[in-house]
């Protein structure tokens, strides 16, 4: 049996010993504790603790794939904290990972500019595209897992057949600059964001440019579809979180502005929200009232990276300070 490692948590209560109080002062903030905090061993180049620049879960909640600087792809078992698999083919910064719908392909990629597929039960490698012209930062499935579609330093997002990874398409780009792609929940669209603040929202199946969306000239970090389609959340540089409408692709609200950039989003269910910051915290939000509900506080460093396991309602968060954690909200929260 692999290694745990997993280290207990300070205190395994879920509400710290305070609570943070909104600078308007109408609404005290309960501060959670993470339940469970896995470090990761000093492994692979450099030799140190990695940097976790992506987490995904599959589906099933069975695994879960933490990717960084070290240039290892790393699969554990979330429920019993056992290293399944140590993937090492990338030749340099894993910047990205994402499962396929069915769970049985993980496909990463970063600074080596290659995407890399895996089979999720054996941990073989199972494909690699040929190199291209840019390091990538986002990979993402479409939900019929037919599609995906990645984006980094260039000024195109590409979209692949998912199966054999053939170039279906080349997207042009709003940035030379993505961090962000996602697909909406019916597959039918694809959206992109990075340096210029616009979200480009393409059709997924023709190609065709469907909008822009102006985010504010900054830097765009993280694109969120919400489950029902109904939203797209949008976060970076300009720190307030702005929710667009996809049927009129308006501004539907704002929330208010974080303490630090925002590197990552992630819908908790339908009606809740995460965003991990560059000041080390995580906020949970309720979309319906546009209140802040949770502040998560642990990591000591950027949060980079957060994923929902729908079937525990757990919230998985990893960063810049080499870990990865835990979070339980309460059920009365989740919708």
């Amino acid at each position: 049996m692999a290694k745990s490692w997993f280290t207990a948590c300070v205190g395994l209560a879920l509400i710290g010993l305070w609570t943070v109080v909104s600078p308007a002062g109408a609404q005290s903030i309960p501060e959670l504790s993470p339940s469970r905090v896995l470090e990761l061993p000093r492994q692979g180049v450099p030799d140190k603790s990695p940097v976790i620049s992506s987490l995904a879960i599959d589906p099933a909640g069975k695994q879960l794939a933490a990717v960084g600087d070290d240039h290892l792809v790393r699969l554990w078992d979330p429920r019993t904290a056992n290293l399944l698999h140590t993937l090492a083919s990338h030749t340099g910064w894993v910047r990205v990972a994402a499962f396929r719908p069915d769970g049985k392909v993980l496909a990463t990629a970063g600074d080596d500019r290659q995407i890399r597929f895996w089979d999720a039960s054996s941990g073989n490698l199972v494909r690699t595209l040929p190199e291209g012209q840019h390091a990538l930062y986002a990979l993402a499935y479409s939900a019929d897992g037919r599609m995906l579609a990645a984006g980094g330093f260039g000024d195109k997002v590409r979209v692949y057949d998912a199966d054999d990874g053939r170039l279906l398409r080349e997207l042009d780009a709003p940035a030379s600059d993505i961090r962000a792609v996602t697909f909406s929940p019916d597959a039918t669209r694809v959206a992109a964001a990075g340096r210029t603040g616009v979200i480009r929202i393409w059709d997924a199946a023709s190609g065709k440019q469907v909008a822009d969306l102006e985010g504010g000239r900054r830097l765009i970090h993280a694109l969120r579809w919400s489950p029902d389609g109904a939203l797209l959340a949008a976060a970076g540089q300009r720190r307030t979180i702005r929710l667009w409408d996809t049927a009129s692709n308006k501004p539907q609200a704002d929330l208010p502005g974080q303490p630090g950039s925002v590197l990552a989003l992630e819908f908790c269910g339908s009606g809740r929200l995460a965003a991990g910051t560059t000041a080390n915290t995580i906020h949970v939000w309720d979309l319906g009232s546009r209140q802040e509900l949770y502040r998560l506080a642990g990591h000591t460093g950027s949060v980079a990276t957060l994923v929902w396991n729908a079937g525990s309602g757990q919230l998985l968060s990893g960063g810049f300070d080499c870990t990865i954690r835990t979070w339980h909200l309460k059920k009365e929260d989740i919708q």
